[in-house]
């Protein structure tokens, strides 16, 4: 994709063609990619705001509000479907082509079928009927066989209560051996306590990464460690924060090398094989569609997990977010 804001411009129309035949989420793909082509392009910001949720539509509009009103265009989004002349409405799924330009080409599509929820639930009922015929078969079951159990040569059984045997039983006094065993007192080593919200010099117990020769001073960088599942923030040769993250799995690595981050948003939409992630918080892309962000939909932190990027807690991502800025120097590393 070009940046040119021609580019752009074309995207913002696609955008606006797929909302008026009811397609909100092609509107809000295409709407994104117009944000990226031409990030001065007020209109685009307008309809993500439109097309988005609560918590994102006043970002969206405070991104809006900073661009001057001579580089928008005239936003007119007309009805969200069109009326045939037989009174029937009509969608379009836009998919990878570019959208048609006259209503007249475009098939009619009917309605899309209510979802049954009646299997759902039945099926849940069942579940919930086995979980407890097994948990009354587990309590029960100790029970019977501790009475089966019973010896009936010095005990017998009146009713639920154990009564003693009149059959005398001979139990072999237990011989004592004296054993001596020396136990050594434990030896404490002194770890230096370190909050994880302040500024603090490295201790010497921890390995100091490679400083990279292009961070001068008390310049700001990120280092990403993938081995230890952690993510440093620097100023100069000064820990200042430490996260613990989820990087790429080994079917999608997280890349290797020394990047730049060069775009930041405060919600962003990812897509790939297999998923959709709408208004993901804290996104700081540093490589083509790898980038740092917050992360909703997990909490097993330490272990990775993503395909590709490097995901942190909503609270970590949101600090970082506002500590980094683009131009920061992400050094990742095994």
């Amino acid at each position: 994709m070009t940046d040119k804001p021609d580019n752009a411009r074309q995207l913002l129309e696609q955008a606006r063609i797929a909302l008026k035949y009811n397609d909100r989420q092609a509107a809000r793909r295409l709407a994104q990619q117009a944000t990226r082509a031409d990030p001065g392009l007020k209109d685009a910001w307008l309809l993500m705001a439109e097309l988005s949720h609560d918590s994102a539509k006043k970002a969206y509009l405070e991104q809006a509000a900073r661009i001057p009103a001579d580089q928008s265009t005239p936003l007119a989004v007309e009805s969200n479907q069109v009326t045939s002349s037989q009174g029937k409405s009509t969608r379009v799924t836009p998919g990878n082509s570019n959208f048609p330009s006259q209503v007249s080409s475009l098939p009619p599509v009917g309605p899309k079928p209510k979802r049954s929820y009646l299997f759902p639930i039945l099926a849940v009922a069942l579940l919930s009927l086995i979980t407890i015929v097994a948990l009354l078969a587990w309590i029960l079951l100790p029970v019977q066989q501790t009475v089966s159990a019973v010896d009936h040569s010095s005990q017998r059984v009146v009713g639920n209560l154990l009564k003693p045997s009149l059959t005398p039983t001979n139990t072999p006094e237990p011989t004592l051996t004296a054993t001596a065993t020396f136990t050594p007192e434990p030896t404490w080593t002194e770890i230096p306590e370190v909050a994880s919200t302040s500024i603090y010099q490295i201790p010497a117990l921890i390995p100091t990464p490679e400083i990279p020769e292009n961070v001068s001073g008390s310049e700001r960088w990120i280092d990403v460690d993938l081995t230890k599942q952690r993510t440093y923030a620097f100023e100069g040769d000064i820990l200042i924060r430490t996260f613990i993250v989820s990087t790429g799995t080994q079917y999608y690595p997280t890349v290797t090398g020394q990047y730049y981050i060069y775009v930041k948003y405060r919600y962003d939409d990812m897509s790939g094989p297999g998923y959709y992630l709408p208004d993901v918080p804290y996104t700081m892309y540093f490589y083509k569609g790898y980038s740092l962000h917050g992360t909703y939909w997990h909490s097993n932190f330490g272990v990775p997990m993503s395909h590709g990027c490097v995901n942190l807690s909503i609270p970590d991502s949101e600090w970082l977010f506002n500590w980094a800025s683009v131009g920061t120097l992400v050094n990742i590393h095994y």
